[in-house]
């Protein structure tokens, strides 16, 4: 079971990234908290790591949104997902989605435009949860963030450059199963945590898991797929 959380910067993502993970092993599930490209042995992103450039960077110009976006359609060939999966849950704590989204928002950049047009090159998730929430808000965030870098700042320039964000967001979610839009000034950790717990075991086999233990059962895939919930 792969869970994709990604959207705007200065909307939660780590916080819900890592008490989501916490409730899933808590559930009895095996969970993985990753970050950065999929494949391990990914050839673009090692080039990008020898060099000294950090996944922070890769929004900032338009070589590196290219290179990055490069790195991450080559993680579907590799099987990258697979290597985290190993028969359990992955989080994945953004990725290539906000990079295509970054990529319109700041040019548009030809790759981001390109890329755009052809979503499923990329690995696909069962459930992506897009993060947002209101400009002002996260520009009161930002005020108290001790250690806001370049992304950051960049993500509140205006609302323009949030609604270009959220409109490719939109685009490159097609390739996922199931897509959430969650606003985070109106919904709290907790209950987003609570809401993917049972969406995950209504995804679950219920053959496999033992009901009296109250555990998560092993996960399969869902051949459904969602409309995006706003």
């Amino acid at each position: 079971m792969r869970i994709l959380i990604d959207g705007l910067d200065l909307t939660g993502k780590t916080t819900l990234a890592k008490q989501l993970a916490e409730a899933l092993r808590a559930e009895g599930a095996a969970v993985v908290h990753h970050r950065g490209v999929l494949a391990p042995r990914n050839p673009v992103a090692a080039l990008l790591e020898r060099r000294g450039i950090s996944a922070p960077q890769h929004p900032t110009s338009a070589l590196l949104n290219a290179a990055y976006l490069v790195a991450c359609a080559l993680d579907r060939p590799l099987r990258g997902a697979a290597v985290w999966e190993r028969g359990g849950i992955l989080i994945q704590e953004s990725y290539v989605d906000r990079s295509l989204a970054y990529g319109i928002a700041n040019g548009p950049w030809a790759a981001a435009r390109l890329a755009l047009r052809f979503p499923h090159l990329f690995t696909g998730f069962d459930l992506a949860l897009y993060l947002h929430a209101p400009l002002e808000i996260r520009r009161g965030r930002l005020e108290r963030r001790k250690e806001a870098n370049v992304i950051d700042h960049r993500s509140v320039s205006g609302e323009e450059f949030q609604e270009a964000f959220t409109r490719a967001l939109r685009t490159a979610g097609r390739r996922h199963r199931d897509v959430w839009f969650i606003d985070t000034s109106q919904a709290g950790t907790d209950r987003i945590v609570a809401d993917v717990v049972r969406w995950a075991r209504e995804c679950a086999r219920p053959a496999t898991g033992d009901p009296a233990s109250g555990r998560l059962p092993a996960p399969r895939r869902t051949p459904r797929r969602s409309a995006v919930r706003s």
